[in-house]
């Protein structure tokens, strides 16, 4: 290829914006998706292996590390309430809530500015991007995706090679045997470090609330009008129970689908930890439950679980799901599962990360649909169908009793 043909390529690459690609009415807009999947396929093309092994290495870890600093002194957030685009490394260096040393400083924000996390306009003369805002935005959930990293997946994503030396190469399915528990001399599991730690459990639940805001909304998956069909508004029972929903994105949107609902109709449940941080709508009961115990509401039109049974394995699984079998009428009650059904060829990057997660973080694992199916079938359950979108990451399992 001709220099000039190569300057055309990068000259085409720079003028690609994410607002070419926006759509209001879907934050998975498709084409952006393909778009960035295109790129990190050309990616995997151009590096050589040595880089590519460079940058999984060595490369992606100073790049974490980096970002995780500045936010531990406290830069992102000033910068982003001082609303200045442009300023100096002098700037950056006096806004620090923690002083840290101005050498040190400027050697960070050349990694960063090498990654495009802030913009290089001059020397030690940085630009913000829309990343380094979000990180910037207290309790927010770019950051605490960040802190969850630090917390949870790096180290014990890391330590799994050894685990699974350790365990003769084992598929980790034991749940009181994980990467993950090797981390603190006590082996405490992941929800048992999240509750003996407030900010363990903040980052994670800040990463989840992220998450299931960055996933398509299952409404838009599901047609809920099936719900609606034969559901007496005036009547007692809810329309649905949101079982471990955490901070209610998921009932929130089916609430913004029917306004109109009475106060009462829509159930969040969780555990008190989880419900104090819940902020939602006046309309939407929250109540205290325990998934490992009989489901207090009886016949429901609906009882809905997002990524709740991807975290457990057959034998837990089955007892949430028995639980939840208790209090459904035959014949009436649906359950939903929002959760990644794994296809045989063709997953995604971040559907196979989801899985690998599971495995060092719970010794858990996804389900394909025969999984799935046979997980239920043993519970008393029959699927129904299971909805698709071409732009989700997940699907919505609807069952009923048998």
């Amino acid at each position: 290829m001709s220099s000039s043909r190569a300057q055309e390529l990068i000259a085409l690459l720079d003028n690609i914006q994410e607002s070419d690609y926006g759509d209001d009415s879907d934050s998975h807009d498709g084409d952006r998706v393909a778009v960035a999947e295109a790129a990190r396929r050309l990616l995997a093309r151009l590096e050589t292996p040595f880089e590519r092994a460079w940058r999984l290495s060595w490369i992606n870890s100073n790049i974490h590390m980096a970002v995780q600093i500045v936010l531990d002194v406290g830069i992102w957030e000033a910068w982003y309430l001082s609303k200045r685009h442009e300023i100096s490394l002098l700037e950056l260096h006096a806004l620090a809530r923690i002083p840290c040393d101005l050498m040190l400083l400027r050697r960070l924000l050349r990694l960063l500015a090498a990654e495009h996390v802030i913009r290089e306009l001059g020397e030690d003369q940085y630009g913000a991007t829309s990343f380094s805002q979000a990180l910037g935005q207290p309790g927010e959930a770019v950051a605490q995706t960040i802190l969850s990293g630090t917390h949870h997946g790096l180290d014990s994503s890391r330590n799994l090679p050894q685990f699974l030396a350790r365990t003769a190469y084992a598929e980790p399915l034991d749940p009181g045997n994980s990467s993950y528990m090797d981390l603190t001399s006590e082996r405490l599991g992941m929800f048992e470090r999240c509750r003996a730690n407030p900010d363990y459990q903040a980052s994670f639940i800040g990463f989840m609330r992220g998450l299931t805001a960055y996933k398509l909304d299952w409404t838009k998956i599901y047609d809920t009008d099936i719900l609606m069909g034969d559901f007496d508004t005036n009547g007692e029972v809810p329309l649905l129970v949101d079982v471990g929903g955490a901070h209610g994105v998921d009932v929130e949107r089916l609430l913004s689908r029917y306004p109109n609902l009475p106060g009462g109709k829509l159930i969040l449940q969780d555990t008190p930890d989880v419900i104090a941080m819940a902020k939602v709508n006046e309309k939407i009961a929250v109540m205290h439950h325990d998934f490992f115990t009989a489901q207090p509401v009886e016949g429901a039109r609906a009882y809905f679980m997002h990524a709740i049974i991807h975290d457990w394995d057959d034998s837990d699984a089955g007892r949430i799901l028995s639980n939840t079998a208790v209090a459904m009428k035959k014949g009436y009650s649906k359950l939903l599962l929002y959760e990644s059904v794994l296809v045989s060829t063709g997953a995604t990057l971040y559907q196979s990360v989801s899985d690998v997660s599971l495995m060092h973080l719970i010794s858990a694992a996804d389900r394909t649909e025969a999984r799935w199916s046979e997980l239920l079938r043993a519970a008393g359950f029959k699927v129904c169908k299971i909805w698709q979108h071409p732009s989700s990451l997940e699907s919505v399992i609807e069952a009923e009793l048998a």
